[in-house]
């Protein structure tokens, strides 16, 4: 069927829309005719080869909330006309032994990662890279069932979107990764929808004092709003020196990277407390994150760094959970959203995203 799909034409040129041809579903995938679809910082770097280079047309998007159109012979968990949201992260079997010891994320021995490769096609017969598997910058695309999560009715799609990914990202890995105590000390580096979703989980952790760390004044202004105690500008003081002064000269107990940058790390490292624990989200090209920089003496007195991906979530077990606090006030995920954009406005998102934009939604189907 003929669909709008929005698409670089080379790697690292702004994205265009146009008319294509997208296959049928696989028998494990279901169509998903997307209703909107929210940008995050990683389409942008998929887009510009930073997570690897590419030769042709890429299109990308993966802040998927929309309402499925149609499935394939094998799909059984959802159904034409239901609402979903879809998610690069992978619903376990549940049966196999890593499912069964909880370590369903990514080591699931059953995953299906099958998608087809080049699900779309241009009209000049040029098929479509897909770095995520899909692309939710269009009207309509095909989605691993594995990757779906029915959306209640009460939900709207675009806090579905932020579901999918940018707010599970930050606040998931608060919860699942930092698990946080009451009481004990947070600190972000990076205030942008991941780093503030992370501040809203270290507020319902009970953490204290709360440290929101940026560049941009207006990022620190919001994320007061979401649960800072404190904010630290790097432009306008050391933000070690900062955060050990807010801390009485002790350092978090836990921290979160929620960007890219030199030395980013390495700061945020060194504002961890001796025996706390920094979680690494933001992060740039594989060649710029080298470990160089830190000493192996440093991690005696139990100091760690860990990773978390999406949140390290248990798709169709967090999301929902997710969803009932937004319902009960917990969590405002509503006050993430900056603009709103028309899917043939992609690019005017794309570049008021980069500007400092929050989170912003492209409406894919009105």
């Amino acid at each position: 069927m003929k669909v709008k799909l929005a698409l670089a034409p080379e790697m690292g040129r702004k994205l265009i829309v146009e008319e294509v041809e997208l296959a049928d579903p696989e028998p494990n995938e279901a169509r998903i005719k997307v209703m909107t679809c929210s940008i995050c910082h990683s389409d942008i770097h998929a887009m510009m080869g930073e997570h690897g280079e590419y030769e042709g047309a890429s299109a990308v998007g993966h802040e998927i909330s929309g309402i499925v159109d149609a499935v394939g012979k094998n799909v059984t968990y959802v159904k034409p006309g239901d609402r979903v949201l879809c998610s690069l992260m992978s619903q376990g079997c549940g049966v196999c032994d890593k499912c069964l010891e909880g370590r369903i994320m990514w080591f699931c021995r059953n995953i299906d990662r099958s998608a087809k490769p080049n699900q779309y096609t241009r009209l000049n017969g040029e098929p479509v890279k897909l770095p995520y598997g899909f692309a939710g910058f269009s009207t309509y695309t095909n989605v691993n069932e594995r990757r779906i999560v029915k959306l209640d009715d009460d939900i709207s799609f675009e806090v579905g979107s932020a579901l999918a990914c940018g707010f599970i990202s930050g606040f998931a890995a608060v919860l699942n990764r930092c698990k946080i105590k009451p009481g004990e000390s947070f600190a972000v580096t990076g205030c942008g929808g991941v780093g503030l979703s992370a501040l809203m989980g270290a507020r319902v952790s009970g953490a204290v004092p709360i440290i929101a760390i940026d560049t941009q004044q207006v990022k620190l202004d919001a994320a007061v709003k979401f649960g800072a105690t404190h904010t630290v500008n790097p432009k306008a003081v050391d933000p070690v020196k900062a955060v050990l002064d807010i801390t009485d000269g002790y350092g978090v107990d836990h921290s979160i990277v929620a960007v890219a940058g030199p030395g980013i790390k390495r700061s945020t490292f060194d504002l961890t407390a001796g025996d706390g624990q920094m979680v690494i989200v933001g992060h740039g090209h594989p060649n710029d994150e080298g470990m160089g920089e830190f000493n192996f003496m440093e991690f005696l007195r139990g100091k760690r760094i860990t990773g978390s991906v999406l949140g390290a979530i248990s798709l169709r077990r967090d999301v929902p959970k997710c969803m009932e606090m937004y319902r009960r006030g917990m969590v405002d995920i509503d006050a993430l959203f900056t603009n709103r954009f028309k899917l043939d406005d992609i690019q005017a998102a794309i570049d008021d995203s980069e500007r400092g934009a929050l989170k912003n939604i492209v409406i894919c189907n009105e």
